[in-house]
């Protein structure tokens, strides 16, 4: 009896320590899946530069209509909102402001204009966009665009034989613009965009000293701009996700 009580004891015993032992291992369950990552968002507000060609398509009268159909350069910055109002839907705001570089313009017919004076180019505009992919945004935009006129430093014309001088100097402009654009976000800060404007501003009445006198003219100032840019975005980047925790 003795004998069986002591193999009984062994026994218990030997279960006890492989039952401590075990749970001292660490355990095997598996760690749970890291919660995704957050999506995207064009939120928030964003600085940025750009540059590209303004092809014009202006006319300037003297007698008959003559095109201003050169081109010029243009550059400057933007500062603008985006409102991610649903993940496809991106509504903004956006202003921008630049330089624009000396027209060529082309002969047609009697007139011959010379280049125009450099000047100042801007607008205010409405965006609507779609983002058909995580990080691509297409847009269609339009608003208020101001800027220098188109006006040449000089011209001449063969009937009646007349060579004239800008008289009156340029002035500022108000207009309108519309457009299109695609932007790309290359990382949750930096975006990089093209896009096409036509732009039109308010005709001006200009005067040209000329041999017949002080002329005054019409002047219709418009044209395509097509434009790459980069904008650096203000909204908070997404937040990494928690490390997993190993049960014990």
């Amino acid at each position: 009896m003795k004998e069986k009580l002591r193999l009984i004891g062994a026994v218990a015993g030997a279960l006890a320590a492989g039952s401590a032992a075990a749970a001292d291992l660490p355990s095997t369950k598996a760690a749970p899946a890291p919660p995704p990552q957050p999506a995207f968002s064009w939120q928030g507000f964003y600085i940025g530069a750009y540059a590209g060609a303004l092809l014009g398509e202006g006319t300037f009268t003297y007698f008959r209509d003559t095109p201003l159909r050169g081109s010029a350069f243009v550059g400057g910055g933007a500062l603008g909102y985006n409102w991610q109002w649903t993940p496809t839907l991106v509504l903004g705001v956006e202003a921008d402001f630049g330089y624009r570089g000396s027209l060529n313009s082309e002969t047609a017919g009697w007139n011959t204009p010379s280049a125009t004076e450099t000047g100042v180019f801007g607008t205010a505009r409405g965006r609507l966009g779609y983002a058909f992919a995580p990080r691509w945004l297409v847009y269609g935009t339009a608003g208020f665009a101001y800027g220098t006129d188109f006006a040449p430093t000089s011209f001449t014309s063969r009937l009646p034989l007349t060579i004239g001088r800008l008289n009156t100097g340029t002035t500022v402009r108000a207009g309108w613009t519309a457009g299109a654009g695609v932007e790309y976000a290359w990382s949750d800060k930096i975006s990089v965009k093209g896009e096409y404007l036509y732009a039109e501003l308010a005709d001006s009445g200009v005067a040209y000293s000329t041999n017949f006198g002080v002329v005054p003219l019409n002047l219709r100032s418009a044209g395509h701009i097509v434009r790459g840019g980069v904008n650096y975005h203000f909204a908070t980047p997404a937040a990494p996700a928690p490390a997993p925790i190993v049960a014990k």
